[in-house]
């Protein structure tokens, strides 16, 4: 094999690692850029809400008579729930995404707050 033919073959190499990696770049960006659309987590309060709408966790909280909506933040659910119970009130119903808070997750929401926190 000669010099021409090794340098053709890392050059056919390095092209199909950066195409495999674009490509899995830009399918996680897509997706991503889906999951962004619609609110990530989705509250229903045990009364209506007296505020429509506060800054909690770096997000904008939005709730409409007894039903919140906010979009994904960069901090665990259980401390989102945690701050939207200390806020409005209550939680009744609270899912982040696909999951759906347990009856004892909900209770630690609306329970002692600063323990659950710290143990989380």
């Amino acid at each position: 094999m000669t010099l021409s033919h090794v340098s053709a073959r890392l050059g056919t190499l390095a092209a199909a690692a950066v195409l495999s990696t674009t490509l899995l770049l830009g399918v996680s960006t897509q997706a991503q850029a889906q999951s962004n659309k619609g609110p990530y987590y989705k509250v229903e309060l045990a009364q209506p809400a007296a505020s429509k709408q506060e800054l909690l966790r770096s997000v904008f909280v939005k709730c409409e008579g007894t039903a919140c909506r906010a979009p994904m933040a960069s901090t665990a659910p259980k401390n989102m729930c945690i701050s939207i119970a200390r806020e409005f009130g209550e939680v009744a119903a609270f899912s982040a995404g696909d999951r759906i808070f347990t009856a004892d997750e909900l209770a630690a929401c609306n329970g002692n707050k600063k323990e659950v926190i710290a143990k989380n």
